[in-house]
């Protein structure tokens, strides 16, 4: 009965549509609700997924937010961090009454439906890879199991949802510590989405050459000073690890590249620049020069390719 509820995924992007797509591969309701457009009629779409070897193609429903008056299933968020405050708004607006699954990068992503009141908020930190091939195609690869796990509400819930968005192609797991999780994700995205976009390079380049390694490493040794004074109780070399492993096999390009590219907001005030304000709120203050200074470059780098799609 509990798979037969409704799955609302909120972003039709690179972890949305592949999301959507296996889901209803598996036999769950879900619809894929587009954000950021006000014109999208209720419609299905064929969305394909290229995992290695396997091929996944599934009709995926999908409505705009605007015109979707019914949300009573868990949702799915998979918006970029910097639109969390108008979605939180949009979603209390109508009213929505089932837990909400927050599948993004960052620090403190969460806020803002906090603060909006959400009772069940967990948070879903992603080890996958995906790249779209064009709208609805995608390179996907799981790198392990997800952890999902509580910000606000009940186990039985977490455990709930879990079950409910759990499968073969897209796995996730429960996690307890999920702040541990949290934060070393974020330090791994930290790397990834500074180094790489800065270099221009892909997300394999960790594994090729000595030099990039050793300043991600640098990267992740600052961080590290924060986690301690946190008591987050992560290490240098188990981040460095995940690192190398998430760049070993793959030669995909890291989000905020190709936001970069196509000339859109990236999501590094979640990150580096979020980390380094975190550090710097601390009595006496903590300060991480590189991770701010590579996260200030990335928001410069940013605004310059919008201004240039701009014209």
């Amino acid at each position: 009965m509990h798979n037969q509820e409704t799955i609302y995924i909120l972003g039709s992007g690179a972890v949305g549509f592949p999301l959507a797509a296996y889901l209803t591969n598996a036999g769950r309701n879900v619809v894929a609700v587009r954000t950021s457009r006000n014109d999208v009629p209720k419609s299905t779409i064929n969305v394909t997924v290229q995992d290695g070897a396997n091929r996944v193609t599934a009709p995926v429903a999908t409505i705009s937010l605007s015109n979707l008056t019914n949300l009573d299933g868990t949702l799915v968020i998979t918006t970029k961090s910097y639109t969390n405050p108008a979605i939180a708004l949009l979603l209390k607006e109508r009213k929505a009454t089932g837990p909400l699954v927050i599948m993004q990068n960052g620090v403190g992503v969460e806020r803002p439906f906090i603060d909006a009141g959400f009772a069940a908020v967990y948070r879903c930190i992603l080890y996958v890879t995906s790249q779209p091939a064009s709208e609805f195609q995608f390179s996907f690869r799981p790198i392990t199991a997800s952890p999902i796990g509580i910000i606000a509400g009940p186990e039985a819930e977490l455990a709930q949802s879990v079950e409910q968005l759990n499968t073969h192609g897209f796995p996730f797991r429960a996690e307890t510590n999920i702040q541990k999780e949290i934060w070393k994700k974020a330090i791994i995205n930290s790397v990834f989405n500074s180094i790489c976009p800065l270099l221009d390079v892909d997300n394999n380049v960790f594994v090729r050459d000595e030099a990039t390694t050793d300043l991600a490493r640098r990267l992740v040794k600052e961080c590290i000073m924060l986690t301690d004074r946190l008591n987050i109780g992560l290490s240098e070399s188990e981040v460095m690890q995940q690192i190398m492993r998430i760049s070993t096999g793959s030669k995909q390009f890291i989000s905020t590249l190709q936001d970069i590219r196509n000339g859109r907001q990236t999501e590094i005030e979640s990150l580096n620049l979020e980390i380094a304000r975190q550090a710097a709120s601390l009595q006496p203050p903590l300060h991480l020069p590189q991770t701010e200074l590579l996260g200030k470059i990335i928001l410069a780098k940013s605004a310059l390719h919008r201004k240039t799609a701009e014209r």
